[in-house]
């Protein structure tokens, strides 16, 4: 009985962020915009299935034991790669939401702006960084 409820709860958590992940997608009109950008409407399908696809694979290499068998500093290189595009994403993402504007004016901090988003892109980074290095 203990089995079939942590199978029922994994899926639902599973489907539960599969469909928040489709929701954001689709709430931030990403694949629309992509092809708005490129000018390639005839090739809507590639992006929509290389999302399909990667997200899949991730899953995979997540949740495998897989190994690149890469040295530390190349993979390094990538794991600062990967923290500036979450950071961008995640900068973004509160930009496309006003989070940003509406906290300067609520707060009344226009001209000190710049320093905030400044102090939130050093936080990130330096969090990503105690992270990485001490876990």
């Amino acid at each position: 009985m203990r089995e079939l409820f942590l199978v029922l709860l994994s899926l639902s958590a599973g489907l539960a962020v599969g469909g928040a992940f489709a929701a954001f997608i689709t709430l931030l009109n990403l694949v629309a915009r992509l092809v708005q950008v490129t000018e390639t409407k005839k090739h809507i399908k590639v992006y929509e299935w290389t999302i399909t696809i990667s997200s899949f694979i991730s899953i995979i290499l997540y949740f495998s034991e897989f190994d690149f068998g890469l040295s530390s500093t190349f993979t390094s290189f990538i794991g600062f790669g990967m923290g500036i595009f979450i950071g961008l994403f995640s900068s973004s993402l509160a930009e496309v939401l006003n989070v940003i504007p509406l906290i300067s004016k609520k707060f009344k901090v226009k001209k000190e702006l710049k320093y905030i988003v400044y102090s939130l892109l050093l936080g990130k980074v330096m969090g990503s960084l105690y992270f990485w290095i001490f876990y």
